[in-house]
């Protein structure tokens, strides 16, 4: 059973990975923020991390739902 995300914790992610000038070391950043708050790393979408933040959080909050 993988844990569920909280959109406090989903909307803080997002923040910090969006603040990465480079769109190529989003997804390093996105790993790393996850498994610091003890989640497993996610099968990122084929069309890449969403640039934008109410769709990183809509993202991140489906992945990590239950």
């Amino acid at each position: 059973m993988t844990k569920r995300m909280s959109k406090t914790l989903a909307t803080e992610i997002a923040d910090r990975t969006l603040k990465v000038v480079n769109p190529a070391n989003r997804p390093l950043a996105l790993g790393e923020a996850l498994r610091r708050h003890g989640f497993g790393s996610a099968i990122l979408p084929p069309d890449g991390l969403p640039a934008d933040r109410a769709a990183l959080v809509a993202w991140l909050l489906a992945t990590y739902a239950d």
